[in-house]
C-alpha cells in the first residue's frame, strides 16, 4: 500500500511539473494557439446561408485547448494558417462567435428547464409530506403507506436538490465559458509565427 501512495505521489508530482502553464495576452485574456493546415472541414457542413458555424470537430478542439483555464477568464484566439483568407477570416470569427452565442442561449433554455423541474420535484415533495402530516393529525396513519409516501418525498426532494444545487451549479460555469467564447478575441497570423 505504502509502494501505490508514493507511486500516486510521484505520479502528481510529474503531473504539475509537466503541467500546461496558461499563457495571457496585454489585456488579461487567456491566449489558446490553433494551428490550421487544412481549412476545408472548419466551418459545419450543415449550416445556413446566413448562420455558418463551426464544425463539432473544431468546437471540440477548442474546448479541449481550454482546459485549465478557468471559465471566467475571456479568450483571445491566436489561428495560425496560411490557407485562410481573409474573406474566411470574417467568415470563421462570426461562426466561432455565432456558435457559442448559440450554445449560451440553449444553456439558459435548459437552466429554465431545469428551475421549473426543481420547482415542480420541490411542490410534489411538500405535498407528500403535508399528506403524511394530515393523516396523522386526523389520525389514520398506517405505517406501510407512511414510509412508502416518506420515501418517495425525499427522493423528489433530493432530485429537486441535486437539479438546483449540482446541474444547476455547472450549467452556470459552462454559461460563464460560452460567454467567453462567444465575445472571444480571434486573431489570424500567418503559418510561420505559430508555435
Amino acid at each position: 500500500m505504502i509502494f501505490l501512495v508514493r507511486s500516486l505521489k510521484e505520479i502528481r508530482k510529474y503531473l504539475d511539473k509537466n503541467k500546461k502553464e496558461i499563457e495571457y495576452d496585454g489585456e488579461g485574456r487567456a491566449v489558446i494557439e490553433l494551428r490550421v493546415l487544412d481549412d476545408s472541414a472548419f466551418l459545419s457542413p450543415y449550416s445556413t446561408a446566413r448562420h455558418n458555424i463551426i464544425s463539432e470537430e473544431v468546437s471540440d478542439f477548442i474546448e479541449h485547448s481550454l482546459r485549465g483555464v478557468p471559465h471566467e477568464k475571456a479568450v483571445h484566439f491566436c489561428i495560425h494558417s496560411d490557407v485562410i483568407t481573409p474573406e474566411e477570416q470574417r467568415e470563421y470569427t462570426k461562426a466561432i462567435h455565432s456558435h457559442y452565442a448559440d450554445k449560451y442561449s440553449d444553456s439558459r433554455m435548459e437552466k429554465k428547464h431545469l428551475h421549473r423541474m426543481a420547482a415542480i420535484m420541490t411542490l410534489v415533495a411538500v405535498i407528500a409530506l403535508s399528506l403524511i402530516i394530515g393523516f396523522d393529525a386526523k389520525g389514520l396513519r398506517n405505517e406501510v403507506f407512511t414510509e412508502i409516501v416518506d420515501i418517495f418525498a425525499w427522493v423528489f426532494m433530493w432530485e429537486a436538490v441535486d437539479i438546483f444545487f449540482l446541474q444547476c451549479t455547472l450549467l452556470r460555469f459552462k454559461q460563464q465559458r460560452y460567454l467567453r467564447l462567444a465575445d472571444s478575441k480571434i486573431e489570424f497570423l500567418p503559418l510561420s509565427k505559430g508555435k
